[in-house]
C-alpha cells in the first residue's frame, strides 16, 4: 500500500481526485451496471501516453508515462564484455535515428508479439527482478524486470520462441492515443481510473475469478484445476431475486465462436462459448441457461431499455473474430468491440441509468511503471495461503479501467478516498451497494471501495456525449492464433468431456465442439437438484 499512500499524500493535484463514496447517488441514479472485460493489457500499454501532449483538465494529476522511464537488459558490448543496457520507454512507431538516418519503425497493432510471460513467478520477476519473493514482507517493487523477463520468457518459457525470438526491448513500446482512439476518447470524456489494479499479480483465470467471486479459492496461476467453486456476485443477485426482489436480474453475454465452420447438420456455432461459465462451476447448472446470451441479445435489451441489473460481457477469445486484445491479436478489433458496446449503451433509453465499466483482467506481461501496492486483503479471515504460498496480500499490476455514465464529470481522473485502491472486487462492491445486496462474498470485496464516488454531477450531461471512430482494420480470416489461454480451455474441456485434446492447429475447433457438447441447449431437462 506504500506507493498509493505516498501518491495520495503528495496532493499534487489542485482538484481533489481522492473521491468520497456516494452510495445514495449510486442507488438513486444507477439501475444497470455493464462490465466489459478484455484480456491482458497493462494501463501503460494502452493509456500511458494519454496526457503526454496536454495537461490533464482542472489541474488533475495523471499517473502516465514519462520519457525518463527505462528497464535494464543484460547485454554484451562489441568486445564481449557484459554490461547493463538501459532500455527506454517509447511510443509504438516512434521515429528513431541512427548515425543521422531515420530508422524504419512502423506502428504495429499486434505488440507485444510473441505473448509475454504472465504467470505469478513471471510477474514477480517483472516487478522485483526475482522469481521468488518473500511472502509476508515482500521488498518494494521497482517494475524493472519487464525487458529481461520478456527475453527469458521467449527463450525459456512454457511456450518459448527460442528458435525465433524477437527484440525483447519491444515490451517497452506503448500505444499512443492516436492508436487507441476509442479507449482514449472515453477516458478523456468520462472517468479513467489511473490506480485500478488487477486483484492477483498473475494471469487470466485467477483475476477473472476475483471479478466474479472476490476470490480465486487459492489459485494463483492458470492450470487444469483452476475452476472456481466459490459463490459469485451472480448468485448474490439471484439470492435477492429468490427472496422477493423481482426487479433484479442478471445476464452474461458474448459472441464467442472459435471457428466459422459448421458441423454436418449445419448447427455448428449455435452455442457461444463462455469462459465465465467454464471457470465458475456454480454457474454450470442448467437452471442458469436463460442467463446466458449473445451480444445480439444484449443489443436488443439496450434498444428496448430492458437491460439486466448486471450484465457481464465477454469478448471473442479466439478464432477469426478474436477481439479480446490478448497479445498478439490486433488491438483494433477490440477497439471496435468497445465502440460497439458503448454505442449500444449510449443509444439506449436506459443510458442515464447505466454505468458502463470497461476493464482488463490482467496485465499479461505488458510494461507498467507503477508498483502494485501491498496491503490487499486476503479473501479469507484466517489469511490462508494459496498456490505457491501466496497470501493474497498485494495487488496485481495496473490495468486500464474506464467508467462511462453521463453523471460523471468530463475528464475525471479518479482515485478512491482512503488507502485502498480500486481493484476487480470494486466492481462487486459497486453492484452490492447499488442494488442493496446483503453481506459480502469475501474479505476482499468487504474492504473494497466502490465506484459511487464517480457520480459527481447533480444532472446528467447531454450536449457533450462523444461519438467514437475506431480505426479501420482487416479481420483475420485464418483460424486464428493459439495462445496459452486456449491450451488451458482445451485441457479443462478434455477433463470434463473425456475427449482427447488435439494438436494446436485443431484446438479452436475442438473448444467450440466440446463446449457445445457439454453446455449446449440439447443436454436434457433440469434435474430436481439443479432446480433447488
Amino acid at each position: 500500500m506504500i506507493h498509493y499512500q505516498k501518491l495520495r499524500n503528495k496532493k499534487l493535484n489542485k482538484m481533489n481526485q481522492y473521491l468520497k463514496p456516494n452510495k445514495d447517488r449510486l442507488q438513486n441514479t444507477i439501475k444497470h451496471i455493464v462490465v466489459l472485460m478484455l484480456e491482458n493489457r497493462s494501463f501503460d500499454n494502452l493509456l500511458g501516453w494519454l496526457y503526454e501532449d496536454e495537461a490533464p483538465p482542472d489541474g488533475q494529476h495523471f499517473e502516465g508515462l514519462t520519457k525518463d522511464l527505462w528497464n535494464p537488459l543484460d547485454n554484451l558490448d562489441t568486445d564481449g564484455i557484459p554490461f547493463i543496457e538501459k532500455v527506454p520507454i517509447e511510443k509504438n512507431g516512434q521515429h528513431k535515428e541512427h548515425r543521422g538516418n531515420v530508422v524504419p519503425n512502423p506502428v504495429d497493432f499486434t505488440l507485444p508479439n510473441p505473448d509475454p510471460g504472465e504467470g505469478y513467478k513471471d510477474t514477480n520477476h517483472q516487478l522485483f527482478l526475482k522469481y521468488e519473493v518473500p511472502l509476508q514482507y515482500p521488498p518494494p517493487a521497482l517494475n524493472q524486470g519487464f525487458v529481461q523477463n520478456y527475453q527469458n520468457a521467449m527463450l525459456y518459457g512454457a511456450y518459448s520462441f527460442g528458435d525465433d525470438p524477437v527484440n525483447p526491448r519491444a515490451i517497452m513500446k506503448c500505444y499512443t492515443p492516436e492508436q487507441t482512439p476509442v479507449l482514449s476518447k472515453l477516458a478523456k470524456n468520462f472517468a479513467v481510473l489511473d490506480h485500478y489494479h488487477c486483484s492477483v499479480p498473475s494471469q487470466t483465470i485467477p483475476n477473472r475469478d476475483f471479478v466474479h467471486a472476490a476470490t480465486s479459492t487459492g489459485h494463483v496461476n492458470n492450470g487444469l484445476a483452476v475452476q472456481c467453486g466459490a459463490n459469485t456476485i451472480f448468485h448474490q443477485i439471484q439470492e435477492a431475486i429468490d427472496s422477493g426482489c423481482d426487479d433484479l436480474n442478471w445476464g452474461i453475454f458474448g459472441n464467442n465462436v472459435f471457428t466459422d465452420d459448421k458441423d454436418k447438420e449445419g448447427k455448428f456455432g449455435n452455442d457461444h462459448f463462455s469462459l465465465t461459465r467454464l471457470i465458475m462451476t456454480q454457474l454450470q447448472s442448467k437452471k442458469y441457461d436463460k442467463n446466458f446470451g449473445t451480444l445480439t441479445d444484449f443489443a436488443d435489451k439496450c434498444k428496448n431499455g430492458e437491460l439486466p441489473s448486471y450484465s457481464f460481457l465477454e469478448p471473442n477469445y479466439g478464432g477469426p473474430g478474436q477481439n479480446d486484445q490478448h497479445p498478439p491479436s490486433d488491438i483494433r478489433a477490440g477497439e471496435k468491440l468497445i465502440a460497439d458496446i458503448y454505442n449500444m449503451v449510449k443509444d439506449s433509453p436506459a443510458f442515464e441509468s447505466t454505468m458502463l465499466i470497461i476493464t482488463y483482467d490482467e496485465h499479461g506481461g505488458c510494461y507498467d511503471h507503477v508498483p502494485p501496492p501491498n496491503g490487499a486483503k486476503n479473501p479469507y479471515s484466517d489469511k490462508r495461503p494459496g498456490q505457491d504460498g501466496f497470501l493474497f496480500n498485494r495487488f496485481g499490476v495496473r490495468v486500464p479501467c474506464v467508467v462511462v455514465n453521463p453523471y460523471i464529470k468530463k475528464g475525471r481522473i479518479a482515485r478512491p478516498d482512503g488507502y485502498i485502491p480500486f481493484d476487480h472486487s470494486s466492481i462487486i462492491k459497486t453492484i452490492q451497494n447499488c442494488f442493496e445486496l446483503k453481506g459480502s462474498l469475501t474479505e476482499r470485496d468487504k474492504a473494497a471501495p466502490d465506484f459511487s464516488c464517480l457520480l459527481e454531477l447533480e444532472n446528467p450531461r447531454e450536449d457533450d456525449i462523444p461519438e467514437l471512430e475506431p480505426l479501420g482494420f482487416e479481420m483475420q480470416m485464418d483460424k486464428g492464433h493459439v495462445n496459452d489461454l486456449h491450451h488451458l480451455i482445451g485441457d479443462v474441456l478434455e477433463a470434463m468431456t473425456g475427449n482427447p485434446k488435439p494438436l494446436a492447429c485443431d484446438l479452436l475447433e475442438y473448444i467450440q465442439l466440446n463446449y457445445a457438447m457439454h453446455f449446449g441447449p440439447d443436454k436434457g431437462e433440469i434435474s430436481n437438484e439443479e432446480k433447488s
